[in-house]
């Protein structure tokens, strides 16, 4: 035990020399993640120590080593706050991270998969916006012309705003006049097809914005660029979540009642909660639905564009 307590020693006076201790987590370490901190604090005590096993006291059998270095090891990591450290640098740094969804889902219930993936990021996220729930919302697809993917966005956009405690301050949705067909009577169109006319889509999704969400918003309908991302914004953050091919892409309605819904049905049940089934999962890759998460604080972004 004594070897024990002057190997101990021995770190913490090496370390002082060096300033190698994280002492000043919200200073030196602010920028850094949490656990490549613990990663380069691992790798600081092993070699200290092998020099001390090896100068000092190298009659020490290889494990007895392996024992000092663990022990400090575990003293060392109570005085990172590796939670806090991750959290630092979210906050100062921002992130960005992509998956793709394989899952079926209720129409309502997007945002609550999307949150299932990267969940501490997505907790930083929620958190973020419920302190400052004053926001601006735009949304650019170029792609959305069905009547199921004008259901999912405008519950996405109700989720949203029930899930992070938002109060829009505006909302601006972008769509295309592009990528119709004119085969159906768009009254008994089945609502996984494509609308015959924009003008239809624009009446239908007016009617899903009215009852859904509540909330006044703009619907601009021109030339819209390739684009499909929601851009989330309050006083100190920006938030893009971009779907692969727009927010309708890759769903389809599974075989069930649902599967013979019209648009004359849907509009007269608008609260309904659509099965929706995974097409991109069973294509022939089998590689789901992309999505592309990104957090900056708007200092970050505003520096960035000015350079």
């Amino acid at each position: 035990m004594i070897d024990i307590l002057r190997s101990i020693k021995y770190y913490k006076m090496e370390t002082k020399k060096t300033n190698a201790m994280p002492y000043d987590i919200e200073g030196q370490n602010a920028e850094q993640n949490g656990d490549w901190i613990k990663s380069i604090h691992k790798e600081r005590i092993t070699s200290t120590m092998t020099k001390y096993f090896h100068d000092v006291n190298p009659q020490w059998k290889g494990s007895d080593s392996e024992k000092v270095v663990n022990i400090i090891e575990k003293l060392v990591y109570k005085t990172i706050d590796v939670d806090k450290l991750n959290r630092l640098n979210m906050s100062k740094n921002g992130f960005t991270f992509s998956f793709s969804i394989v899952q079926n889902m209720y129409s309502d219930e997007l945002l609550d998969l999307l949150m299932e993936y990267h969940t501490d990021k997505w907790h930083f996220v929620q958190e973020v916006f419920m302190k400052d729930g004053l926001v601006d919302l735009v949304y650019e697809d170029r792609y959305l012309n069905t009547p199921i993917g004008c259901l999912i966005l405008a519950q996405f956009i109700r989720r949203m705003k029930d899930l992070f405690k938002l109060r829009y301050q505006s909302i601006e949705i972008n769509l295309s006049r592009r990528d119709f067909r004119v085969m159906f009577d768009d009254n008994t169109l089945k609502i996984d097809r494509k609308f015959s006319f924009p003008e239809n889509r624009d009446t239908f999704f007016r009617m899903c914005m009215d009852k859904i969400v509540g909330d006044n918003y703009t619907l601009k309908v021109g030339n819209t660029k390739h684009a499909r991302t929601f851009v989330l914004r309050n006083s100190s953050y920006e938030l893009l979540i971009s779907p692969d091919g727009g927010i309708s892409h890759g769903w389809g309605i599974g075989s069930g009642s649902d599967n013979c819904l019209t648009v004359d049905a849907l509009k007269g049940n608008l609260d309904m909660n659509i099965h929706c089934f995974n097409r991109a999962a069973h294509s022939y890759d089998r590689a789901g639905i992309p999505y592309v998460i990104s957090l900056s604080p708007l200092g970050m972004n505003n520096s960035m564009s000015k350079e």
